[in-house]
């Protein structure tokens, strides 16, 4: 008997990741979306681009995936840019451009089915437009939400966090911005106390080339990193999240599905883009 197909909607920015000699698409909900739909998730992707080459070139991208492009709205603002640079470790230090297209992506008119789970971050937030169409969209879904926790600059507020992490079933962050978040809350920086501090049924702690600690209902399980040659850590997160979201909803053990969540980022990092 064939497992029904998981239906996943996420919601955020679509980006250009410009490099030195080369400018590749990215952005942190598209990466997911894409190894999501890789793995055999159904995803849909609600975001926008700007009427210009680089969204025409971001539209024909995303459906040569396989990704359905109708909610990706074409809207008067330039598609969005982040200046990478790479230190010597290949850790990626980010520098976005202000009114982008991810800043104003408008309410969809229809959504194409009731999500298994909605994915969401606290990047997209930036801009009041988006910030108030997520809103929109997790006041009517019913469904698990993932937030991804996505700290860039600052763009970013303790309001955004509290909303973001109180409607959420399901968390990822990284230890940096656990240690920023424990602080803006006064808790102490472990999973256990953020996900008790935002009954948050699960927690997903990414420790970069240490690996990863998930905490769900009471347990805590450790994964270590897989061995991989380093090329860019840009997106490794974002499979990370793609592999452990698709083995944890398809009925994986948790320990299981964070080394997926691990062998995904691993393939990822030896990658010079996002997927």
């Amino acid at each position: 008997m064939m497992k029904p197909t998981l239906n996943i909607l996420v919601f955020g920015e679509i980006l250009f990741d410009v490099f030195e000699q080369d400018a590749r698409l990215g952005g942190a909900p598209l990466n997911l979306a894409v190894h999501l739909h890789r793995l055999g998730a159904e995803t849909t992707l609600i975001s926008a681009v700007g009427q210009d080459r680089p969204g025409d070139d971001a539209i024909r991208k995303i459906a040569d995936e396989g990704i359905d492009t109708g909610r990706i709205a074409r809207v008067s603002h330039p598609t969005g840019r982040v200046n990478v640079t790479l230190d010597k470790a290949k850790i990626p230090s980010y520098c976005f451009l202000p009114e982008c297209a991810w800043d104003f992506i408008p309410v969809p008119s229809d959504i194409p089915v009731t999500p298994d789970l909605f994915c969401f971050g606290t990047l997209a937030q930036r801009g009041e437009v988006s910030r108030g169409t997520l809103r929109t969209l997790l006041a009517g879904l019913e469904c698990k939400k993932f937030c991804d926790v996505n700290l860039r600059q600052n763009f970013y507020s303790k309001s955004i966090l509290e909303e973001s992490l109180a409607v959420s079933d399901l968390a990822k962050l990284n230890d940096e911005e656990l240690e920023i978040i424990a602080r803006l809350f006064n808790i102490e920086p472990h999973p256990e106390a953020l996900a008790e501090r935002f009954r948050l049924d699960t927690v997903i702690l990414t420790l970069g080339p240490r690996g990863c600690e998930v905490w769900n209902a009471g347990n805590t399980i450790y994964a270590p990193a897989c061995p991989a040659h380093v090329v860019s850590t840009v997106g490794a997160g974002d499979a990370f999240s793609a592999g452990f979201l698709f083995h944890f909803l398809s009925g994986s053990g948790l320990k299981a599905a964070a080394e997926e969540g691990n062998r995904l980022a691993a393939q990822v990092a030896a990658l010079p883009g996002a997927f």
